[in-house]
């Protein structure tokens, strides 16, 4: 794996693999570490398994470095995510806890909750939550947003009762440009997410690093960022179960395409139809659910966001695209979403296509 330096990371995406209870997910995160992976990270979404519940039982048992992957500002306020984020800490023996953070899908949690100000919100939360983590007196004042939406007293003195015992460190889950100023100006880097695969292929990428890494050069000088990359797969021995797997993250990631910009033509490369993305567009604002969705996504639609298959068909795709990351200067590759049997497809990663 010559081809890639950088660390090797693994995305548990718990909404849609809700089969597996927090012990199965502790298992896992101990499979990911046997397996030389680097990182383990977690998804956040209401009415499913707290990620904060399921990282402090990764932490209290998994020697590896774990990350929020990403953690939506609007679900929790910000001192109840500080008090949060400093307690795991206690439990990972100094290893740093990483949050990448962003608005949330648009499709889940912009139908969830009001996200009023998104570019406001990320601000003040990384600001407040880093300045609380730092042991600073923080007032709401100074975070007036977060003050009325989440009602608390601006005039109030927060202060956490304890110190984190590890190193965090936020990464812009956003893609956008304003998103990734946020990033260059107060952040540790980029996390990005499940379009890398789109936005690599289309050659997008590098305009989109550039001006936050310059950003970040002149905001925070001296500050060494660090820059992830998440690469959606869906390996198994069974093809089939492989790529009916990864349709419901695509039938998320269409539209996301459109509102990053894809044009017809970009969209046509890519091998989807604009139409597709005009169907999944309207089926999700008529209310259908992810697996209504999920049935008008066709086969050949699937590699436009995902490397899915046998693993002896993914190895020359995966390859090519953490060759890409390494010359983008990314610190990390994340393998997201993995497959239908997590425990399968992190074994074949290692043992059939990363080891060759």
């Amino acid at each position: 794996m010559a081809a890639f330096q950088g660390e090797i990371g693994l995305q548990f995406t718990i909404h849609i693999a809700h089969h597996y209870t927090v012990p199965d997910l502790v298992h896992l995160a101990g499979v990911a570490r046997r397996h030389g992976f680097d990182q383990v990270w977690v998804n956040d979404n209401l009415t499913y398994r707290n990620l904060f519940v399921v990282l402090s039982a990764m932490a209290a048992t998994v020697p590896i470095k774990l990350g929020t992957a990403i953690v939506v500002p609007y679900f929790r306020n910000p001192v109840d995510m500080a008090d949060a984020i400093a307690a795991i800490t206690e439990l990972t023996d100094g290893r740093e806890f990483s949050i990448g953070i962003a608005r949330g899908a648009d499709v889940i949690a912009g139908n969830q909750v009001e996200a009023l100000k998104p570019l406001t919100t990320i601000r003040e939360t990384v600001s407040s939550i880093n300045s609380l983590l730092a042991g600073d007196t923080v007032t709401f004042r100074d975070y007036p947003h977060l003050a009325d939406y989440f009602h608390l007293n601006p005039d109030w003195e927060f202060k956490l009762g304890f110190t984190p015992k590890a190193p965090v460190r936020f990464y812009s889950g956003g893609g956008g440009p304003k998103n990734l100023k946020i990033a260059g100006e107060i952040m540790d880097g980029i996390l990005i997410g499940g379009y890398y695969i789109p936005v690599a292929l289309s050659g997008k990428l590098a305009g989109m690093l550039g001006p936050s890494r310059d950003i970040a050069a002149q905001s925070q000088p001296g500050k060494k960022t660090f820059d992830t990359c998440e690469l959606n797969v869906s390996i198994s021995q069974d093809r089939d179960r492989a790529l009916q797997f990864a349709k419901p993250y695509v039938s998320h990631i269409l539209p996301t395409l459109r509102i990053m910009g894809f044009t017809d033509d970009e969209l046509h490369v890519m091998g989807v139809e604009p139409g597709l993305v005009d169907k999944v567009e309207e089926a999700f604002a008529n209310g259908a659910t992810v697996p209504q969705v999920t049935k008008l996504i066709p086969d050949e639609a699937v590699r436009s966001c995902f490397v899915a298959g046998r693993p002896e068909e993914c190895r020359d795709q995966i390859f090519e695209l953490m060759e890409e990351a390494e010359r983008l200067g990314f610190g990390q590759v994340c393998f997201a979403k993995l497959g239908p049997d997590y425990e399968e497809a992190i074994t074949l990663l290692r043992e059939r296509v990363l080891s060759n």
